[in-house]
């Protein structure tokens, strides 16, 4: 069946449930589902405008995951994309516990849905390693091109810039502390995993704060395929440690000025299995922000951030004997800012204008134990924006959105392989749109649509990569294999779909959309050396599919979901046939997701989930590339409430990771280890 078939028959199939009678029942409070409004039934998120608004008003498909969700969500990797990997539209593909997310966003690949913190951008790669789930308090995924008020992220690392052309997530910080409470929980697991966490809140008055600190350590187990370039041969331990603190200061009993500030340290260290083979990194994420409503209709919201990035690892050779052959590191310190006015006018319109600036710092360097430490690649980046947009609601049931955004953006290059480069400055200057609407037919039935554009540049790591090109292919020279030829390059999204709500409580949606990127720069696996890679322009990237959920909150204390998700990528490059008609790298075709939560009155509380995913390639040479198929991922959370008094509580819980054993392949030679489970306690005082 062809996709726009597929789409047609799965829009019938909803009609036909629209039609039948059972829109004439009521839930099971007794209350008619029609009574309340499409609004009254969507949570208030501030993504779509920095400002509260019902999902239901704004024009761009929005997810909500609570701290109570978040809480239940197994992640066997420790990392934060896994709190979405339950969502419609996303492939997360995380390579190990000390590894980064290689899935994919809307089929277009890693880079191309950013993540914030409060607004503020982050790195997609390395902040969902490194940023403590319990900061949380919720997290609000934006499904399809996101508007004009968010740039792209100057990372130089990993996949480089991250433009927010398929979505963005915006991590949601703990504010408002309604009442004091403090938690200690441990926990011990396979590969003699221990971890600890204290987390407090408490509010003085107008002071409301929180602090925390993880501590987890581990013998952890051998993660490589066989005969990966791994090459374990011990346990691959590590230690992560992280330190966090925030506050948010009302200014005034009104709430109409607050101050905000949070700060986290981490420090992750340990080895991947051989002697002479360690890292140590350390990251660094600060956020400030200061907010005022100057009276009903006009308001500032101003944001500070700073990241820095510190990463070193060794390599060696290895043999019968072991033998250090350097020490390696990257460091980069990236600074966003973004001021912005918004305007209300007349009974429900929305006007926003506001300006953003970036600046980036990154460089690599080697010390071959000669005693020095030398330089490989220095650069700085500088972006900077303007941008304005208009929400404007003629009446109730129609939502119109428009903006644009004018970015200029300069790198400027210092080293490039320890040498002078040939061009040591470029700069780019792009405008870039995004429109949409939505329309409620009824308080039940709502349609919406959106498109944008976007444009991102190569990073250096990209172009000057880790390593020289004269070491293709040569095992045991592990990196970046640099591609000085790139050129930048620029997209267009378009997505559509319609929320639906059903009587006793039930949710249902569907989503299309295509994306294109000409000049569309994706990292492939090096075939004669696992451990390398390389980034290419590929002609263009073509991202088309669709999805479908239900969902349905019987009661407050149970509940269940499913949705699937269906892709089709391409890449033309009619230059190179070997990489013409290929897929896109790390973006599968076909991804399902099915979980259920319980609560019982007992204290038994219950969450399990399943996730599929149909298979991608690595990279896009047809003679080259190897596929990986997944399957099937199963999770499981349970929790029982072991004693109760007004001033604590005391839980018991288990964590059960990967029920089924399925250690599948993954990019890279790396491998889904199997089975693993965590048991603890968690006591909460009030």
């Amino acid at each position: 069946m062809r996709t726009t078939d597929a789409i047609i028959v799965t829009m019938v199939i909803i009609g036909t449930i629209l039609s039948s009678d059972l829109l004439a029942q009521q839930d099971s409070t007794g209350q008619n589902i029609f009574e309340l409004s499409l609004n009254e039934l969507m949570n208030v998120v501030v993504t779509p405008s920095k400002l509260p608004q019902f999902a239901g008003t704004v024009t761009q498909k929005i997810d909500v995951i609570d701290a109570n969700e978040i809480a239940t969500i197994v992640s066997g990797n420790r990392n934060v994309c896994e709190l979405i990997g339950q969502l419609p539209g996303a492939s997360v593909s995380v390579l190990s516990r000390n590894d980064a997310n290689w899935g994919t966003y809307g089929g277009i690949g890693p880079k191309y849905s950013t993540y914030m913190l409060q607004g503020v951008p982050l790195d997609a790669f390395v902040d969902p390693m490194s940023l403590d789930p319990n900061i949380l308090d919720h997290i609000e995924v934006q499904r399809g091109p996101a508007s004009v008020f968010y740039p792209n992220y100057l990372s130089q690392d990993f996949a480089g810039n991250q433009s927010p052309l398929a979505g963005t997530i915006n991590l949601i910080l703990k504010g408002k502390v309604e009442k004091p409470k403090t938690t200690l929980q441990t926990s011990f697991g396979s590969y003699n995993t221990l971890n600890s966490q204290f987390f407090h809140e408490q509010n003085v008055g107008l002071l409301n704060y929180f602090l925390g600190s993880t501590y987890e350590m581990s013998d952890y187990t051998d993660y490589g395929s066989q005969g990966s370039w791994l090459n374990m041969k011990k346990d691959p331990g590590y230690s992560k440690t992280k330190l966090y603190g925030g506050l948010t200061l009302f200014i005034d009993e009104e709430e109409q000025q607050k101050f905000t500030l949070f700060c986290q340290e981490t420090w992750h260290s340990g080895d991947i299995g051989r002697i002479y083979q360690g890292f140590d990194h350390q990251y660094q994420t600060i956020n400030t922000g200061y907010d005022i409503a100057f009276n009903d209709r006009l308001s500032l919201q101003s944001h500070f951030g700073l990241r820095s990035y510190d990463r070193s690892w060794q390599s060696s050779n290895y043999g019968a004997i072991d033998t250090l052959t350097a020490n390696n590191g990257v460091k980069q310190l990236i600074i966003p800012i973004d001021i912005s006015f918004s305007w209300r006018h007349g009974e429900a319109n929305l006007l926003s204008i506001g300006g953003d600036y970036q600046g980036a710092k990154y460089q690599t360097w080697v010390d071959p134990l000669a005693g020095y430490r030398t330089y490989g690649n220095k650069a700085s980046a500088f972006q900077g924006g303007i941008y304005a947009e208009e929400q404007w609601r003629p009446d109730t049931q129609l939502t119109l959105r428009g903006g644009l955004r004018f970015s200029h953006i300069k790198n400027t290059i210092e080293l490039v392989n320890a040498n002078a480069p040939g061009i040591n400055a470029d700069s780019w200057d792009k405008l870039l749109w995004s429109i949409g609407l939505r329309y409620s037919f009824s308080k039940t039935v709502a349609i919406y649509a959106n498109t944008g554009s976007s444009f991102a540049t190569p990073a250096l790591k990209s172009t000057g990569g880790t390593i020289p090109l004269s070491d293709f292919g040569v095992i045991g020279r592990d990196g970046q294999l640099p591609n000085p030829g790139l050129k930048p390059e620029s997209g267009t999204s378009i997505d559509g779909g319609s929320d639906l709500r059903l009587p006793y409580s039930i949710s249902a949606g569907v989503r299309v959309f295509y994306t294109i990127i000409r000049d569309a720069i994706v990292d492939n696996v090096v075939s004669l050396n696992p451990s390398q890679s390389q980034s290419i322009n590929t002609g263009n990237s073509r991202s088309v599919g669709g999805e479908i959920e239900i969902s349905q909150r019987i009661s407050d204390r149970l509940s269940w979901f499913a949705n699937g998700t269906y892709m089709k990528t391409s890449i033309k490059n009619e230059i190179d046939a070997d990489q013409n008609d290929t897929e896109i790298p790390f973006s599968p075709n076909l991804v399902g997701n099915l979980g259920m939560h319980l609560h019982s009155s007992t204290g038994f509380s219950f969450t399990t989930s399943l996730n599929y995913n149909g298979g991608f390639y690595d990279g896009t040479s047809k003679s080259g590339r190897h596929r990986f198929k997944p399957g099937i991922l199963l999770n499981a959370y349970l929790a029982q409430q072991l004693a109760k008094a007004e001033s604590y509580s005391v839980e018991g819980f288990a964590q059960f990771y990967n029920i089924t054993n399925n250690k599948y392949e993954m990019p890279w030679q790396f491998e889904n280890p199997g089975f693993s489970c965590m048991v603890g306690i968690k006591v909460s005082f009030q």
